[in-house]
Parts: structure tokens; sequence; C-alpha cells
């Protein structure tokens, strides 16, 4: 049963991640593409403005997908949080019966059932937050790395 939970959890976030790139992260990406072509066809660069002019028309795609993956890691952190398996270990005697032990193993998947259900509901509002921010201009990675340091 925890294996299934497991899937539907990274169903839940595969899907919004694609979802996300349809809605967002393809467009950026073609305009990257789009931008560091038009590089490539000014014949008065040379080899380190050319690279210079490529770099920069990939940071607001690289800025967006480290925004993502930020906030994706802060999911999962939450997600972490939910302690189904020391709640149900400390609930156990020293020499658990069979019983014991069986109903120690239900209470845990019980536990992690709901905490699956719980942050696959949060998902909506965590992908329009995400969707707002790009929308709003992406943050810039060292802002991200400064955030993540501060949290920790």
């Amino acid at each position: 049963m925890v294996e299934q939970q497991k899937r539907r959890l990274e169903s839940a976030i595969s899907d919004m991640i694609e979802d996300m790139y349809r809605s967002h992260l393809r467009r950026m990406q073609s305009k990257m593409h789009r931008c560091a072509a038009g590089c490539c066809d000014d014949e008065r660069g040379n080899l380190d403005s050319v690279q210079r002019c490529i770099e920069k028309c990939a940071t607001p795609l690289m800025d967006a997908q480290d925004y993502l993956q930020n906030e994706l890691g802060e999911f999962q952190n939450h997600l972490q949080i939910c302690e189904c398996n020391s709640d149900a270990r400390s609930k156990l005697p020293v020499n658990p019966s069979d019983q014991e032990m069986s109903r120690s193993r239900h209470l845990f998947e019980v536990c992690t059932g709901n905490c699956v259900d719980k942050h696959i509901n949060l998902l909506p509002g965590l992908m329009k937050s995400i969707k707002r921010t790009l929308d709003q201009g992406v943050p810039k990675r060292n802002n991200l790395r400064s955030q993540s340091s501060e949290n920790a």
C-alpha cells in the first residue's frame, strides 16, 4: 500500500511539472533558443561575446528551473515532516507480538495515506503560486540560494 501511495504522489508531482513545462517553461525555452540563434547570427561578435550573449539568453530559463526545483525541494521537506514511521514504531512495545506488528503496519499505512492525500491536495495551490511568480518575473538564482540558506 505504501508503494501505491508513493506512485500516486510521484504521478501528481510529475503531472504538475509537465503542466508547468507546457504552460511556462517551453515558451521560455523557445525564446531562449531564438535569442541564442540571434547571438550566433551576429557576425561582428567574437567567441567570448557570443558565449556571453548565449548565457544571457539562457539565464531566465535557468532561473525559472532553479525556482521550480527550489519550490519542489521545499514541498519534499514538508512531506518528510510526516513522521509515520517513527509514530508507528513508538507505539510498539519492546517485544511486539505479530498482532501488534500488524496493527503498527496498519497505522503506518493509514498515516502515510493521509499524508500523501494532504500533500496531493496542496499541489494545485503550489502550482498556482509558482505560475503567479513566473508570470510576475522569475526570481534570480542567487536570490533563491540566499533564501534557502536563511530558511535552513
